[in-house]
Parts: C-alpha cells; sequence; structure tokens
C-alpha cells in the first residue's frame, strides 16, 4: 500500500472525524445469529445465520478477491462506520470503490481527506488472503468459514478508536477483526483464536462505548466445527478478554443482544478462552462465579461482563434478548419444553440444544422471517396487530424527528416519556423490518473447497425477499445487492425491490403478505433443485482441472438466481398493486372483472366503536331503555346496550380478536391470554370514559373525528 497522508490531510481527517463517529450513536442496531452443527442438518453441513437489523447502516454487499501480497507489505485497518458509505477503498473490491458512489455527497465521500480519515491504523501483511463476503462485518471466505454477528451488552464498555494511525489507543473492532480472521484462516477455530489475540494485542473497541454496545457474540462454522465466541473490552480500554465454545455437533445455540456463556469449564477442551479473563475479571471487581449451574464453581462470563442494568433504554427485557434464543430452542428442540424465561441472561436455557430433526437451509430461512407465530407471542395476532393481523412493531420513538422524550409527554408528538420509553415492549422476533441485510452460511464438507461455502443472502426484512445462493468463489457479487443507498430509492438495489414489497405487505398483512411467501417458496425451493445439478457438474469440473471453468459456472448460478429474483420482485410489486388496494381484493382472473371488500373483522369494528359512534341513530335510540338518551351517557350506555346485543360484552371482544400477548407456548408463560383481556378491557373503559369526557368538555374524538386535539 503506498498511499500515504499528508499532515495537512492528517488534519482534515481529524475534523471529518464526528462524521465517522456519528454512527456510533446506536439505539436498537441489534442482531441476531443461529449456528447449527453439521451433525444437525439434513445436507450435513455446518449452518451459521446473521440477520443485520440496523435503521441506518450500508446495506451493500462486497467480494474482496482473494490477493497474494509482497514481502514487507502492511494491511490497512479501517475504522468502524456503519452509514454509507461503509468505506471508501480500491482494494477490497468493486462494491467499495468511488466510482460505485452515487449520492449527492459522493465527492465528500471520494476526497483523499474522507479516505484518511477512516484509517485507524496497519498491521503487518501476510503473503496470501482468501477471497470473502463483506458487509459492515466479515461473512464468509472461499475456504467455507463463515462468522455471525450479535452486538451484545457489556459492562466494560472501553474506549473510542484511536483517532489516527500514529495515535494511541485501541485499533481493531468486530468488523476488522472478523475481516481479518477470514481473509487468513482456512478453519473455525483459527478464526476464533486469531480475532481474540487481535483484540487483546492491538486493542478492541465497540461499536458504541455505551453498555448496550460494548459486547460481541460471534457464532464461526466450518465443515466441521461450530463455535460461540464473546469479546468485550477489558478494563483498561487497551485490549480485551474472550472466551468460546465448541458447540457439539448435533447441537443448535443461538445469541441474541445478550451473552449466553455461562461457566467456563477449564477442564473441558471445548472451551477456549484469553490468558488475561480470570485477571481482567478480578481486577474490574466483577467476577462472578457460577455455583448453581457449575458446581465447580467457574467463572460466569455472561453474569461477571454484563451490565448490571441492560443499557439502550430497554432495562434487562427478556421480551427484547431471550425471547429469540427461546424461540430458536423452541422450534428445533420443541419436546424439552423449555419456558420462556424471566431473566435477560436466560437462566433457564442451555448454551446449546441437540436438535430434534434435521435442520434444512430452508428451517433457518425460516427463522429469521419468523414472528413468533403460532405461539402465545404470535405478532400477527392481538390488537397491536391491527385490523389485518400484521407482525410489525416499529422501534419506539418520539414522533417528528427532532423531539425527545423528556418527563413531561407534552414535549413531543406521541407523548411518550423517557420512562415510557424504557418500561414498554413489545416481543422482539427474529424477523423485523430494519433489517439491512440477512444470509444463511453453508459450510459443506466433501467437495471441493472451491465450493464448501455457500451464503444464501438477502437484504432488508427478511419477509419481504428472497435469498439467493452465493457460493463463496464467484468472481464477483451480483449487481444489485452492491447498488444503492438509504438516501435514495433506486430499481438497480435489491434492497429498495424488497423495502417497497415489505411496506406494502404492511397496509394489510394476511391478505397481501401470503403471495410474497409464496413467491419466496417458489424460487428458493427452485434454486435448490438447480443447485444439485450445479453442484455436480462444477464438481466435475474442478475435479479434471478446469478451476475457471468451474468458478464462471458458480458465478453465473449465482448472478442467475440473484437477476430472477430482482425480475420477479418486480412483477410481484405490480402484481401486489393490481390485486390489493383500498381495501379491496381485486378477482383479476375471471371474465367479469370484481372487486371484493375486505373490510375489517368484527372484533375491530367492536373496539373502535364502528357500531356506537353515530350520535343521532333511531334504530337503537328506540330500543334504548328510558333515561339512556342523553350524551351524558351516549358513548358508554349505549355501547353497552349494543356490544349486549351483537353477543359481545367488553370480555367477548377481548375474546374474539387474536391473542397475543405475553406467554410462551405450551405454558410457563407470562400470562398472555389474562394480559390480553385485561389490557383491551381497560382500552374499552378508557376508550369510553374519554369519549364522554371529550363529548361533555366540545372536545373532538378517535371515534368522529380521527384526531384527539387537545394539547
Amino acid at each position: 500500500l503506498s498511499y500515504k497522508p499528508t499532515r495537512a490531510m492528517k488534519l482534515l481527517a481529524l475534523l471529518l472525524l464526528p462524521l465517522l463517529a456519528a454512527s456510533n450513536e446506536v439505539f436498537d442496531n441489534m442482531c441476531t445469529t443461529i449456528g447449527v452443527g453439521p451433525g444437525g442438518t439434513a445436507s450435513g453441513a455446518s449452518i451459521v445465520t446473521h440477520t443485520a437489523d440496523c435503521d441506518d447502516c450500508d446495506f451493500r454487499l462486497a467480494k474482496t478477491p482473494k490477493m497474494e501480497h509482497p514481502e514487507g507489505a502492511k494491511r490497512p485497518i479501517y475504522r468502524y462506520h456503519r452509514q454509507y458509505p461503509r468505506l471508501v477503498a480500491e482494494e477490497r473490491g468493486d462494491t467499495w470503490k468511488k466510482e460505485n458512489l452515487e449520492t449527492k455527497f459522493a465527492d465528500t465521500y471520494a476526497s483523499a481527506s474522507w479516505v484518511s480519515a477512516q484509517l485507524v491504523g496497519y498491521i503487518d501483511q501476510v503473503p496470501s488472503t482468501h477471497g470473502l463476503f463483506e458487509a459492515l462485518f466479515g461473512m464468509m471466505n472461499d475456504a467455507g468459514v463463515a462468522i455471525g454477528e450479535s452486538t451484545c451488552a457489556a459492562a466494560l464498555t472501553g474506549r473510542d478508536p484511536r483517532p489516527c494511525p500514529d495515535c494511541e489507543g485501541p485499533l481493531v473492532d468486530v468488523g476488522a477483526v472478523s475481516l481479518l480472521a477470514l481473509e487468513r484462516c482456512d478453519t473455525a477455530r483459527c478464526a476464533v483464536e486469531m480475532m481474540g489475540a487481535l483484540a487483546v494485542k492491538h486493542g478492541y473497541y465497540a461499536a458504541s462505548t455505551e453498555e448496550g454496545d460494548a459486547g460481541e457474540a460471534l457464532i464461526v462454522s466450518d465443515p466441521d466445527e461450530v463455535y460461540m465466541m464473546h469479546l468485550s473490552p477489558d478494563d483498561t480500554g487497551l485490549s480485551a478478554v474472550w472466551v468460546a465454545y465448541r458447540l457439539p455437533e448435533d447441537h443448535v445455540t443461538a445469541a441474541a443482544n445478550s451473552y449466553v456463556i455461562r461457566g467456563v469449564d477449564t477442564e473441558d477442551p471445548n472451551y477456549l478462552y484469553s490468558d488475561n479473563l480470570w485477571e481482567v475479571a478480578e481486577r474490574s471487581g466483577r467476577a462472578q462465579y457460577d455455583t448453581a449451574r457449575a458446581p465447580n464453581g467457574q467463572l460466569d462470563f455472561a453474569m461477571t461482563f454484563s451490565p448490571d442494568e441492560y443499557a439502550k433504554g430497554m432495562l434487562k427485557k427478556p421480551e427484547y434478548s431471550t425471547d429469540r434464543v427461546w424461540r430458536v430452542f423452541s422450534v428445533l428442540a420443541p419436546s424439552r419444553g423449555f419456558e420462556r424465561t424471566h431473566s435477560w441472561l436466560g437462566d433457564n436455557l442451555p448454551l446449546s440444544v441437540k436438535v430434534e430433526k434435521e435442520v434444512t437451509v430452508q428451517d433457518i430461512m425460516a427463522l429469521n422471517r419468523d414472528h413468533y407465530e403460532g405461539s402465545d407471542m404470535d405478532l400477527t395476532k392481538g390488537f397491536a396487530a391491527g385490523p389485518f393481523g400484521s407482525p410489525i412493531r416499529y422501534d419506539p420513538g418520539y414522533g417528528f424527528p427532532g423531539q425527545t422524550g423528556t418527563e413531561d409527554p407534552k414535549d413531543n408528538e406521541n407523548g411518550m416519556t423517557k420512562w415510557d420509553r424504557m418500561h414498554g415492549a413489545f416481543p422482539r422476533a427474529i424477523g423485523i423490518m430494519r433489517t439491512s441485510w440477512h444470509f444463511v452460511a453453508e459450510s459443506r464438507p466433501n467437495v471441493p473447497r472451491e465450493m464448501a461455502g455457500v451464503m444464501w443472502y438477502s437484504q432488508y426484512q427478511p419477509s419481504a425477499g428472497a435469498y439467493a445462493p452465493l457460493y463463496s468463489s464467484i468472481e464477483a457479487v451480483p449487481e444489485m445487492y452492491t447498488r444503492g443507498s438509504l438516501y435514495e430509492y433506486t430499481e438497480e438495489s435489491s434492497f429498495w425491490k424488497f423495502c417497497t414489497v415489505g411496506n406494502y405487505a404492511q397496509l394489510a398483512w394476511k391478505y397481501i403478505f401470503p403471495p410474497v411467501k409464496a413467491k419466496q417458496e417458489e424460487l428458493e425451493s427452485g434454486f435448490l433443485e438447480k443447485q444439485v445439478d450445479v453442484d455436480k457438474e462444477a464438481a466435475r469440473l474442478f475435479k479434471d482441472g478446469k478451476d475457471d471453468e468451474a468458478v464462471a459456472l458458480l458465478t453465473k448460478f449465482s448472478t442467475d438466481s440473484a437477476e430472477t429474483i430482482g425480475a420477479e420482485w418486480t412483477k410481484l410489486l405490480h402484481y401486489l398493486f393490481a390485486k390489493y388496494h383500498d381495501g379491496y381484493t381485486m378477482i383479476l382472473d375471471e371474465p367479469v372483472f370484481r372487486a371484493v371488500e375486505y373490510f375489517y373483522p368484527r372484533w375491530w369494528l367492536v373496539l373502535t366503536d364502528y357500531f356506537t359512534n353515530v350520535v343521532e341513530d333511531h334504530y337503537y335510540d328506540q330500543q334504548l331503555p328510558s333515561g339512556y338518551d342523553t350524551l351524558d351517557n351516549v358513548f358508554g350506555e349505549k355501547k353497552k346496550w349494543v356490544m349486549e346485543k351483537l353477543g359481545m360484552s367488553p370480555e367477548g371482544a377481548a375474546e374474539a380478536a387474536p391473542v397475543a400477548l405475553g406467554g410462551a407456548a405450551g405454558g410457563g408463560g407470562h400470562g398472555g391470554e389474562a394480559l390480553a383481556v385485561v389490557g383491551v378491557v381497560c382500552g374499552l373503559v378508557g376508550f369510553v370514559v374519554g369519549s364522554r369526557k371529550n363529548v361533555r368538555s366540545g372536545y373532538s374524538t378517535i371515534g368522529d373525528s380521527g384526531v384527539d386535539v387537545r394539547v
């Protein structure tokens, strides 16, 4: 690398650091990762998945080619930056090059000062490096090693990265160590040990120096093994601690923003860890020993290095973290009867569990799209799902941009206080709307190494798009995965194709989503069928020494699959527009056109005052008992009377509404059905009382104007 910034450029780069550091102000950009050992899958491959859940990330995918490096070369280390552009560099494939910048800020990003500001430092380069897929993190290399990531809350928050290559401070973040490990390692164990060694030696800094983002859980796989790894800054901020555990080959593990490794068993060869682990635990005054779960009193990593209070404004809520781990285990090991835990560290959940059936790629895709369907927490049910069963729950906020939360609910559009934001929660599903990208990586045995890695890849919300098979040895990433930004819509980007379909489906989910799901299944099943023949032909070519032809074949299959998805998603969107709009399902396959109203379910009509919102309703007025004909009681007693006539008391309305609040399927939950009844009844009482008060006070109500005009 011959580029050397001048002193003036260094000064300007320091001025640009706040722009690069702005992406460290994280609130809810937190991911889920799952790993299954090769003995637990139908194909015999290890599987790792990662949903990169982020509201402002650069969603582009890059392929860094395998390279040879001259003696004495230096490897640049780039600053953590998740917003567009994630990186501007010439040596890491086409995605990050200046000519691929496409926003009105392209000149700023292409400037020498911006490029210089990205650099944190250098380490010695190795003679040769693997090709790999990358985004904000390293994902999979051409040896079939894959890494999934989930940011975790951590008590030791470390320091900010060094401000310049010659400055003091930590050098590497999780993105840097994951990229370096995939560049240099042929096995999962090598990747684990290398990430740990780099963090300890060079100093590790987190995505943020807030407790909610300081730690990392990483699942690392190769064709033979899967590891769960945890990483945290140490108490000096200039090094790190880490631990890893090798899964039994037929087990599944998962992490969802909280550490899951508890007692560290030094006598078990499946545990790996940094030499300084106990020293830092004791020196920081945080050491806790697991006597309940581990009779030998082993150091409890999760208890020791997790914060006392869960940060990010959510306290220690199982709704946000361990519900997702519980869901993975309850789906893949249902007979174990795991109960939904009240502990955010999952005290009643194991680190891993034996799967009860052979897991397929499609099973993991389904988990990535999961909204707790069929459980007591089913997000397509309940009042919060609305009349059309949408599983999407937006992140908590205060309304219009610029509004913040205080102790006074009048200070923002939503009437939310800081306390409200911290103490409320919907169940947090694996599949959510603010996903930048996601993949299901297969590390496959018994095939040529160039075929070992297959990364099923997609962008945006998992339930809104389709996965394409990308072989890790392909020459280039399909173009639609390398284009676009959150600054503006473009037809060239798969992210925006999926985002458009996903947002449209939210309007009437139970009607619009089924065609989306059908298209996913059609395309992904088709790719799996074609893959059998592609694998056979590619293996023959590799055996015959025709490596270039084999790689070209795999590249074409991957590219064709992605382009098929892009074309089909454009047609799908047009079909959905024509089929479902303005409250109608349009019958498009009959000679005589028909428009059929899908309207609202009866329980929703009752709860939204559909049957009682007209004051001058002479039909009901004539049948009301005497004394119930004044404005003071018309919204109260008339509603009660009408609901009884309809056979739907407040309790009945609550029972009619699809219930999904609280507990877990199979018992042991949080009393979901009772909470649903109480919540809806309380809502009805509040609505009735509020309506009566508003009528007396001359205010408009939601029932008659759509807006409560009180300030």
